[in-house]
């Protein structure tokens, strides 16, 4: 499966056992030094009777990452993690939580850096740079702070002007004062997204972020931040805490409002033991009989459940299973409003509504099978690049499709190439309408909701929003099909969030790139979301390039491509 990146999501470590051995000779490297680094301070933890048992416990309870990860120079932050986790235990003291004041080193106006140095940047050994950090520092580094992603965002953005031609300096560095900020509570779906809110209510810029999950179920969420005026810890303790009385139902239970089925309609799911209520006007009927359904093989899974092919009465389809042991009322909630919408949609270029069974402990959804799978898969797993007549005509589909939502004041909200499937007649559809809303009264929603690496700034930053958040994530399709790459490949996802917000990040679009498809991009991902077109403004665009590029500009371009879309399927690629 793609790469879950859902904001609030936390994918578990998964890798070879050869990488697991390594990773777990690793951690217990990093734990002996930071038993050691605690013996030597003459700790009084590292005196207790079994400090070392609980010591590896932590680090036990925690994703071999957070050890690859920690600065083993920062012990007391270990300890400092351990508390939180320890006291996150107890109901009244979720989120436990802790503000400390550190130093941040950032890139500063020096000498002229061209492509050859800015790569010998990216590559700079990064203990070298912690000791640089540590001789200028007079408060402590970031828990995280000897990760070379700190300087990941000031790298790429350096990279676009030295490619632009633009003179570059940064080779002096300078520290600025930030507050880093650790949460622990019960992990829960979307708590990153509240946590981040949370910060953001406070008037706090997120610099950095590190989300780990423990095996019984806990979180741990380091961020660093900015904007706050005063290096007086306590002051950002109390507004803290504060923000956190506000909301504390958040995170005392797993209920949360993001997301009612229509902010407008006084119609909500409902819940009861015998079924889901879906809104109906009684003009169609689409609830199935379950014992009618056949499973065949699993094709995927997610928080959801999992999906599955199979067959209702003799018809082809997907079968989308909700777990029973993990539904609740925010499952509930996200399942029937994918039913009322898709009920409700017919069109080439979407993927087609079967029917649905809405008695527990049965809950699933009926989708037409796309046989080729998502374009993700094809784009990140075949690792092939699209001829350029191919991706004209997925960007076309994908348009259609989403032109046709528009007209019917439905926002996708999660549009992204894991979203984007195949049938066996090589036609793109949009898929997954669990977070899609239709759009209020007002034009305007509020709630984040999506997958950060293609998340229009405006959703991000928890502002209102309308049908534009959609263009903005078509953009970062578009390059994705253009390049074959993964965007912001080089930062963790909440990093690419902030840099996208901060620093008006973009992917870099690269140089052959036919002119009119180039300004395209750059008008779907502009920051204003008025300056976006409108997707029946995008299909215009992309067929008058397809009309001008015709046969000679696919010659021109196929040998730019890794492989043809359509001839590798033909092939008999997956």
């Amino acid at each position: 499966m793609e790469e879950d990146e859902s904001c609030g999501s936390r994918a578990a470590d998964s890798s070879s056992p050869s990488k697991r051995s390594r990773q777990n000779r690793e951690r217990l490297e990093v734990f002996y030094e930071v038993l050691s680094r605690l013996e030597h301070l003459n700790h009084e933890d590292a005196k207790l009777p079994g400090f070392e048992d609980q010591l590896w416990l932590h680090f036990n309870r925690l994703p071999p990452r957070y050890a690859l990860d920690v600065n083993v120079e920062r012990a007391e932050d270990v300890l400092m993690h351990k508390r939180l986790l320890d006291l996150a235990e107890d109901p009244i003291h979720r989120p436990a939580f802790e503000v400390r004041l550190v130093q941040v080193h950032s890139m500063s106006c020096g000498d002229s850096v061209d492509s050859h140095h800015l790569d010998s940047l990216v590559k700079e050994d990064a203990q070298s740079y912690s000791n640089h950090s540590r001789r200028r520092g007079i408060h402590p580094p970031p828990t995280f702070g000897s990760s070379p992603n700190l300087e990941a965002l000031g790298l790429q953005a350096i990279g676009s002007k030295v490619e632009d031609g633009d003179s570059v300096h940064s080779t002096s560095w300078f520290s600025r004062p930030m507050h880093e900020i650790t949460f622990s509570t019960v992990d829960k779906p979307k708590l990153l997204s509240q946590l981040t809110s949370l910060l953001s209510e406070i008037g706090l810029n997120i610099e950095e972020a590190h989300a780990f999950s423990t095996v019984d179920g806990f979180s741990l969420d380091v961020f660093v931040v900015d904007g706050w005026p005063h290096e007086d810890t306590q002051q950002l303790r109390n507004a803290v805490e504060k923000e956190i009385l506000k909301s504390k139902g958040n995170f005392s239970s797993n209920q949360h409002s993001l997301f009612p089925i229509s902010e407008h309609s006084q119609t909500q799911s409902i819940c009861s033991d015998d079924f889901v209520k879906i809104p109906t006007d009684g003009a169609d009927v689409w609830e199935i009989d379950a014992s009618l359904l056949k499973f065949d093989n699993k094709v995927g899974s997610g928080s959801f459940g999992v999906l599955y092919k199979g067959s209702y009465c003799s018809q082809e389809v997907a079968i989308k299973v909700l777990n029973p042991e993990r539904v609740d009322k925010d499952m509930l909630r996200e399942f029937a409003q994918e039913v009322f919408i898709m009920r409700k949609i017919r069109h080439k270029n979407v993927v087609q509504f079967i029917g649905a069974c809405t008695r527990p402990p049965n809950l699933c959804i009926l989708t037409e099978f796309m046989s080729r799978g998502s374009v993700y898969n094809f784009l990140h797993k075949q690792r092939g690049a699209f001829k350029f007549s191919a991706l004209l005509k997925v960007a076309l589909d994908v348009s259609k499709g989403m032109n046709y939502l528009h007209q019917n004041n439905i926002i996708h909200r999660d549009l992204k190439t894991a979203n984007l499937l195949m049938d066996e007649h090589e036609v793109v559809k949009v898929a997954d309408f669990g977070v899609a809303r239709v759009q209020t009264q007002s034009g305007v929603m509020t709630a984040e909701t999506g997958t950060y690496r293609w998340m229009a700034p405006e959703v991000i930053e928890h502002k209102p929003y309308d049908h534009k958040a959609d263009v903005f994530s078509f953009g970062i399709v578009l390059w994705e099909l253009l390049t074959g790459e993964l965007p912001h490949s080089l930062l963790t996802p909440l990093q690419a969030a902030v840099g996208v917000v901060q620093q008006g990040l973009r992917p870099t679009i690269p140089k052959h790139t036919n002119q009119k498809l180039a300004e395209l991009l750059e008008r779907c991902w502009q920051q204003n979301p008025t300056l976006r077109p409108n997707f029946s403004e995008i299909i215009e665009i992309l067929q008058q390039i397809s009309k001008e590029v015709g046969d000679e500009g696919e010659d021109r371009y196929k040998e730019k491509s890794i492989g043809g879309f359509f001839s590798a399927l033909r092939r008999g690629h997956p």
